[in-house]
């Protein structure tokens, strides 16, 4: 249920980039990964009513799904709700755990920020409404979220810290999207210290923080022609109002940067086996598919001696493709997404 993302933003909005392409999910996997997203949606009527599953957050259910170590539950045992008949309602009857508790609290209050910050950026009757629907339940979150031993205030000053740079206008995109990555990294590490996870806090921090930036940068290119002249996006404010689309150069570099991100954090994740590290390898082409990277047409390659720019990662289209392939030597690794993820 997408509900959040359609009734709360004034058009697009970064909430809902965070999941996995599920074509490339094993069945256990895909499974898996429904099942954290209709629990969370239990959660959420469990703590704050029916009408609340419609605060269901993407992101919150997949960093959950990714952080958490699978259990040895069978996968057909797996909780998933039929949202027609009032979606995950008899989950909440086993009770509701800690962990379970901050995943609902977090997706509510997060809906909450972004509700707060559009009406004061000028909200449309879509957001006005959801505020007055939705009051008692954000302001609950909140509550929540402290009575569970969160730092709310800390998280906070991130956001404060997001706001200021937004009206400073900030142009620089590795200034600008820190602050989504510290509250990333900040959730991340919430998550693994409630629940059994083949990560440390300390490498979920640093995952949860590859995957905030990646989420504010694949936005940021993709809204690029939809903000300029009317919200904020460094990218646009680094191009200039004259480019209604982004400047290839300035693509370029943002992927670059991108891909070197993700490729930082995918490094923790393939030292914790093949199952999750093909789940990871579906959100990083999310990820890339919501930047514009088609599968078909586009190159990640992770290593350290075939990179022009020297950062550990860069990303080429068309033609480019076959090129990168050959020019890669010293045994390094590669993976071609046009290959079917070679590595």
């Amino acid at each position: 249920m997408g509900g959040a993302k359609k009734l709360f933003s004034q058009g697009e909005s970064m909430f809902g980039i965070l999941k996995p392409q599920r074509k490339l999910l094993s069945e256990s996997e895909n499974r898996r990964h429904m099942s954290a997203y209709c629990s969370l949606c239990g959660f959420l009527r469990s703590q704050y009513g029916l009408k609340s599953r419609m605060l269901v957050v993407h992101d919150i259910a997949t960093l959950w799904w990714l952080l958490e170590a699978p259990s040895c539950v069978n996968d057909q045992n797996l909780p998933i709700g039929n949202c027609v008949r009032g979606g995950a309602g008899k989950l909440r009857k086993r009770g509701v755990s800690e962990l379970q508790k901050f995943l609902a609290a977090m997706s509510a209050y997060t809906i909450g920020i972004k509700v707060k910050d559009d009406i004061t950026d000028g909200s449309n009757w879509k957001t006005q409404m959801a505020s007055w629907m939705y009051s008692d339940q954000f302001e609950k979150a909140r509550v929540d979220l402290i009575a569970v031993g969160f730092n709310v205030e800390y998280l906070e000053q991130i956001l404060s810290t997001q706001f200021d740079m937004e009206r400073k206008g900030e142009n620089d995109f590795k200034i600008a999207s820190a602050p989504t990555s510290q509250a990333y990294a900040l959730v991340a590490r919430e998550i693994v210290r409630r629940c059994h996870s083949h990560f440390t806090e300390e490498q979920a921090q640093q995952v949860g923080e590859s995957l905030g930036r990646s989420v504010y940068l694949a936005d940021a290119i993709r809204d690029f022609t939809q903000d300029q002249g009317t919200s904020f996006n460094p990218l646009c404010i680094e191009a200039g109002p004259q480019n209604h689309t982004l400047p290839k150069d300035l693509k370029d570099r943002v992927l670059t940067f991108l891909g070197s991100n993700l490729s930082e954090a995918g490094n923790f994740v393939a030292q914790t086996g093949e199952e999750l590290k093909r789940s990871w390898h579906a959100v990083e082409r999310s990820l890339l598919a919501a930047a514009g990277i088609n599968d078909q047409k586009s190159i990640t390659l992770y290593s350290s001696c075939c990179i022009p720019c020297g950062d550990g990662a860069i990303i080429l289209d068309g033609d480019e493709c076959g090129k990168a392939i050959s020019g890669c030597v010293c045994g390094s690794i590669c993976c071609c997404f046009a290959c079917n993820y070679m590595w």
